[in-house]
């Protein structure tokens, strides 16, 4: 007889035939240029297998999973909106500080890309994407990198903590967008379009896959810090981030 109860997702994914582990070895000779785009290709296979397995799940938890569709594309508006608001205000009043003198050089140039991301990802069907994943009771790993994620003669796991409820492409996004941040150089829109195929999503994902990896997300996230204060750091030092943030995020796809 099928379950319909479950503590909590892990243990489902357990009945699917999913392994908890405690660590993945790391492989640096894959972490070579060659070694790397043939180690994308295959990590792409394995986060499809796991969402044969997790996608569509209609039980009932007693810890739920959250629900993330649409967080990211969200957040990203809001640090559009807040940055042009500070961004209105220097070109008013005049920067005050070293920092908005950073601002006020580079500042521009990144809003306009960070638009750029959310009017594309809204060309392209945006919302049907958002109807599909929430018919198809779409599930996300989030943590899709090599030492989380692998399989051997079933999937294995290190950490489920940040499974959600999500658009699988997230997952792509994830996985592609954390390597292209720390420099590596792959040929992108293949690995994107070797994904959408082995997920059955079409060019609309495609697009949106490629717009949020060329969303401006280091350079946001730093100036949010510089907002909130985050950090103990001076003007100084945060121009020092925000420049190292430039180089993170690289060239946009779009």
């Amino acid at each position: 007889m099928r379950r319909f109860f479950y503590d909590n997702f892990q243990e489902y994914l357990k009945e699917k035939g999913v392994r908890k582990i405690d660590f993945i070895l790391k492989d640096n000779e894959s972490l070579s240029k060659r070694g790397l785009d043939e180690r994308v290709f295959n990590q792409i296979e394995i986060i499809n297998e796991f969402h044969k397995k997790a996608c569509g799940f209609n039980g009932y938890l007693k810890y739920r999973i959250n629900n993330d569709t649409c967080k990211a594309v969200e957040e990203y508006k809001v640090q559009i909106k807040r940055l042009n608001k500070h961004m209105d205000k220097i070109k008013r009043d005049g920067p005050d500080g070293v920092f908005e003198e950073f601002l006020q050089k580079n500042g521009d140039d990144n809003l306009q890309r960070a638009q750029k991301c959310i009017d594309h990802i809204y060309e392209n069907n945006y919302m049907e994407l958002i109807a599909r994943s929430m018919e198809n009771v779409e599930i996300c790993l989030t943590d899709v990198g090599f030492d989380n994620l692998q399989q051997n003669k079933s999937i294995e796991i290190v950490n489920f903590y940040d499974i959600s409820y999500n658009m699988v492409e997230m997952d792509g996004y994830f996985l592609l967008s954390k390597l292209k941040r720390k420099g590596a150089n792959l040929k992108w829109e293949e690995h994107i379009k070797h994904f959408c195929k082995s997920e059955g999503l079409g060019e609309d994902s495609e697009k949106f896959i490629l717009a949020m990896m060329s969303y401006p997300h280091e350079f946001m996230r730093t100036y949010d810090k510089y907002r909130k204060n985050k950090r103990n750091w001076n003007d100084e030092d945060y121009i020092r981030k925000m420049n190292k943030s430039v180089d993170e995020d690289g060239e946009t796809l779009i």
